[in-house]
Formats: structure tokens, C-alpha cells, sequence
């Protein structure tokens, strides 16, 4: 399972809507949820420790701060907190086919086709990762750092999110307040590239006014946002590299696609030694693997956003404008593509 802080949309979100046994399972956990949630003033009222009670204020802050100066949409959400026991919130199951970058998708109504699976049980998205094993795809379980409900529900804080540094808890806050902003229905690539793009730009924007662009917080923010980027540019050069082997219709493809694996870790070892925060040793230790390559291109194209971003003179409500009709065309990431 590779190492993981990724977000996603919730197909458990939905479980009047559909019936069978994984609903089922997704439904009670999203209900247990739902039933032992409790108010955010009610915990900072009570005897928390004073560090968890300070998290909470940071995404009341990071919450406001998304509403009042990014143009995010007004939710209920985060204004309720979930324990979860010293848990990850839940698990996301990828997978891809071996021989090229196609993707196993989910259909679910409301959200659409999906190329992620989400559990709130390990063992659930383990079955299931074997499942697609056996059936020769690719396949990754992450841990998941958050998700959304798309408005269904209100969505809370978990106190797993509270174990993360200042600058990763508002990005992780702005990038899920984005999916309740702009979604484009069966587009995972520009849903959660567009969240990236919003969460690491408002927090390194929240940073520079709640602690001083010279402060230790925001320092770290630019560095660890700069280390994301570059992983980023390694994986979608990764990327490229494998998606033209695969086009050429090699003969001995798995073997091939090992050989372009074991060059490309040979640049990551280099690429480690310019990061300053973040590490990415599970990727040194991970095979080759579509579902990985994939899954982190899904989440890191923020790069067609920024220019967008920055054509509207870094005007949010103008950018957000923007986004919102791209994302009702057909083809949302071509069409980022061909309107710069």
C-alpha cells in the first residue's frame, strides 16, 4: 500500500440511493459518523488538550478564509468533529491496467464514474485491491486524508487530520471546501488537480497573513509545496515516458515498463536530495505500478491551473468564474489545456 494523503469524493455518501453489500458496509460507517459527531464549540468548551483544541480554531480560520477572500462555497462543513480512534478516516482502492494508462472506473449517480473506491475498513479495500489483482490490473490502497460528501452531508473534522502540520491542515481544508465549489461530474483528473492547485496556493496565501510571510510556518509552507511540485514533475515526466512506450506496442511490455521504473528511481534518488521537507521514500520502494503513476498525475496537473490563475491577475472569485465553465464542458482538462 503506498503511502498516501490523498482526498476523495465519498461514493459511501449515497447510501438511500443505491443497495448491495458494499453500500451497506460504506452506509453504517457514514451513519456511525452522522451519530457521533459533536459540535466544534462543544469540544473546544470541554477538556480537550489545549493542542487539539488550537488544530480546531486553525480550520475554523482556514474554513472563513477560504469563504471570505478564495470565493469557496458557504458549507456547513468542518463546523462538527468526528474521533476516529486513532484510525485513518478511510481507504481509496486505484487500479490500471498493466499494458497502458487505463484507468478501472466506478459509476455512481450524483458523483458519476469515478476512478477511486473508497472503505472505511481496511480489510474491505484489501478484498478488493485482491479482487482487481486477480483480474491483472494494477492496483493501489491508500490511506485517505479526507473526503467529500459533495454537500450530502455535512462533513466534519476528523481528528486524524488534527496530526498534520499548520500548512498541511488548510491545504487539506481549501482543497475539500473546492470539490463543494466546482465539480465536474465524471472528471477525477481536473476535480482533484483544481482542488490541489486551490489548496496549496490559499494556504501558502493564508500562511503569509496569519503568521508573517517571514515565519517558520510559512517558510516550510513554500519549501513543502516546492517539494510537492517537483514529485510532481518527476511523476508526470514518469508519465509521459511510459505512456509513449506503451503507444509503441512493445512485445515484452511488463519487462520493458520495469527497465524505464529502474532508470526513473535512479532520478528520484536525485530529485530526494533537492527536497527540504517532504520525503517520498515509499516511492523508492514501490514496483512499477500504473495505478501509483496514475493516481498522483490525478491529483498533481495543478500546473494548467496556476496559468489560468494567474491569466485573471490571481483574482479568485474571476478564477473560480472561470472554472465553472470550463468544468460544464465536455472535456474540462482539454479544455484547461487548449485556453491558456
Amino acid at each position: 500500500m503506498a503511502d498516501s494523503r490523498s482526498t476523495l469524493l465519498f461514493s459511501a455518501a449515497l447510501p438511500l440511493l443505491l443497495s448491495g453489500c458494499y453500500i451497506i458496509r460504506q452506509g453504517c460507517g457514514q451513519l456511525d459518523i452522522l451519530l457521533h459527531r459533536r459540535n466544534v464549540d462543544e469540544v473546544l468548551a470541554g477538556p480537550a488538550p489545549e493542542p487539539e483544541k488550537e488544530k480546531l480554531k486553525l480550520v475554523l480560520e482556514a474554513k472563513a478564509f477560504g469563504e471570505r477572500v478564495l470565493a469557496l462555497e458557504p458549507t456547513d462543513n468542518y463546523t462538527t468533529f468526528f474521533d476516529t480512534r486513532g484510525k485513518p478516516v478511510s481507504y481509496a482502492v486505484t487500479a490500471c491496467r498493466k499494458d497502458r494508462f487505463e484507468p478501472y472506473t466506478w459509476w455512481f449517480p450524483i458523483v458519476g464514474t469515478i476512478p477511486y473506491k473508497g472503505f472505511f475498513r481496511r480489510e474491505d479495500a484489501v478484498e478488493e485491491a485482491r479482487d482487481l489483482e486477480a483480474e491483472g490490473y494494477d492496483v493501489n490502497v491508500g490511506v485517505v486524508g479526507a473526503y467529500s460528501t459533495l454537500g450530502w452531508f455535512s462533513d466534519p473534522i476528523f481528528s486524524s487530520m488534527l496530526r498534520q502540520s499548520e500548512e498541511e491542515l488548510v491545504d487539506l481544508i481549501l482543497h475539500e471546501l473546492t470539490h463543494s465549489t466546482v465539480y465536474a461530474k465524471g472528471h477525477g483528473d481536473f476535480n482533484e488537480s483544481l482542488a490541489g492547485f486551490v489548496g496549496r496556493e490559499g494556504a501558502l496565501d493564508f500562511a503569509r497573513r496569519r503568521w508573517g510571510e517571514r515565519s517558520e510556518i510559512s517558510r516550510r509552507a513554500v519549501d513543502r509545496f516546492a517539494d510537492e511540485d517537483r514529485i510532481d514533475r518527476f511523476m508526470q515526466d514518469l508519465f509521459r515516458e511510459l505512456d509513449a512506450y506503451y503507444r509503441s506496442r512493445p512485445a515484452n511490455v511488463l519487462a520493458g515498463r520495469a527497465e524505464i521504473w529502474a532508470k526513473a528511481r535512479e532520478r528520484l534518488h536525485e530529485v530526494q536530495k533537492e527536497l527540504k521537507v517532504e520525503r517520498y521514500d515509499w516511492l523508492l520502494k514501490v514496483e512499477v505500478n500504473n495505478a501509483v503513476v496514475l493516481g498522483r498525475r490525478r491529483y498533481g496537473r495543478t500546473d494548467l491551473f496556476r496559468k489560468h490563475f494567474e491569466a485573471v491577475g490571481g483574482d479568485w472569485p474571476k478564477f473560480f468564474e472561470r472554472m465553472r465553465a470550463i468544468a460544464a464542458m465536455p472535456d474540462p482538462i482539454r479544455a484547461l489545456e487548449e485556453s491558456r
